[in-house]
């Protein structure tokens, strides 16, 4: 039994560094999964107790002994009460499928409905999660236990089995418990990692690495499905007079108010980006150079009105130029580099022309009939 047990739990060890691949994006705690990944984790780790269901040691004809309970003692611990209770539901079927339709097969099943709606309540307790953990192991072979002995005859070999499977469970649970937080720390220094290499430090925009690899997918998704794809090319206009003025640290108050103001008078679905000093940039997709440019323009005119207030509650406005072309309404571009291109150039014509200013690229219909 005792061999059965271990397999049970190096099986179920191996899911869980499989798991921890699957949920880099999840970090208990810091990203909250959707409903729809938690459905998902739920099936998956019901899918875990079914596998370790398969290799179980035979206490009766009708009763078997494994780690099922773990998978749902994990899911819960991290996911809550529902994916607890999908993995439950799954182990359940998963039972009749494996052992057939009979009273042993329900009562064993009801047995890991009724684990899953117990780890799911503990799951809410404002414990630590190997405090939580240790509960609900512990809670689970009572469970167990409680079937064992009002379905089996021979109360001396259920407590030999009981006895020896809790003590597998505890130190199961107490090393699942380490590798499990060994996992979410990994996956937390990952996310951090990501973000600081696509993230500006000072205002949390896409930085200029992350804007050039999401200007080339836009715009081969532009390509591949025949849609526009709109750049927008946004400088400060006399930024190093504040700079010279104020001092660095006013100039990077300025920048990070300047980043909210992009944010919240572009579209939800545009992507802006700081691409280094005073220059940010706007993807704009789905939109003509008429749209384009009114887009450009209300951000324009939004920065004017916005009145800057520095940590000394020092007030400034300050104006930008914004260079604006479109895919393909302005260029058919081979690659993403020329459509840049082509609004660092009607940005530079913006500054030309006087600053706080709109430039577009015309369309290329005006140009040919012109």
């Amino acid at each position: 039994m005792t061999n059965i047990l271990f397999t049970n739990f190096c099986i179920f060890v191996t899911f869980l560094y499989l798991s921890g691949l699957l949920s880099q994006k999840y970090v208990a705690g810091v990203v909250s999964p959707s409903f729809t990944v938690k459905v998902n984790a739920g099936l998956l780790f019901g899918i875990y107790g079914i596998i370790l269901m398969y290799y179980s040691f035979p206490i009766d004809p009708r009763f078997f002994a494994d780690l099922r309970h773990l998978a749902i003692m994990v899911i819960a611990t991290y996911l809550g009460w529902l994916p607890s209770l999908i993995a439950g539901m799954l182990i359940a079927l998963g039972r009749l499928i494996l052992f057939g339709m009979s009273a042993s097969s329900a009562i064993a099943g009801a047995g890991m409905l009724l684990i899953s709606v117990v780890c799911g309540i503990l799951s809410r307790a404002h414990w630590n999660r190997l405090g939580k953990m240790l509960l609900m192991s512990v809670s689970s072979m009572l469970v167990i236990l409680f079937i064992m002995w009002m379905n089996i005859p021979n109360h001396q070999k259920v407590f030999t089995v009981f006895t020896q499977q809790l003590i597998i469970s505890v130190l199961a649970t107490v090393v699942i418990y380490m590798l499990t937080e060994y996992i979410n720390t990994s996956n937390k220094l990952f996310l951090q990692m990501k973000k600081n290499s696509e993230t500006d430090y000072l205002t949390s925009l896409h930085n200029l690495r992350q804007f050039e690899q999401l200007l080339s997918e836009r715009f081969l998704e532009a390509q591949h499905f025949s849609e526009r794809l709109g750049v927008l090319v946004v400088d400060i206009d006399h930024f190093k007079q504040i700079n010279d003025t104020y001092g660095h640290a006013a100039g990077d108050v300025v920048l990070q108010q300047l980043s909210k103001v992009l944010r919240d008078h572009s579209r939800s679905f545009d992507e802006v980006s700081r691409n280094g000093g005073e220059e940010f940039s706007v993807l704009v997709p789905e939109a003509t150079i008429d749209e384009t440019a009114a887009i450009a323009e209300r951000i324009r005119a939004a920065v004017e009105d916005h009145v800057f207030i520095l940590e000394d509650r020092t007030k400034i406005r300050i104006t930008v130029s914004i260079g604006a072309a479109v895919h393909p309404d302005t260029i058919r571009s081979k690659n993403a580099k020329e459509l840049l291109q082509q609004a660092d150039r009607e940005l530079y014509r913006a500054k030309e022309s006087g600053r706080n200013r709109v430039c577009s690229a015309s369309e290329i219909n005006d140009l040919i009939l012109s």
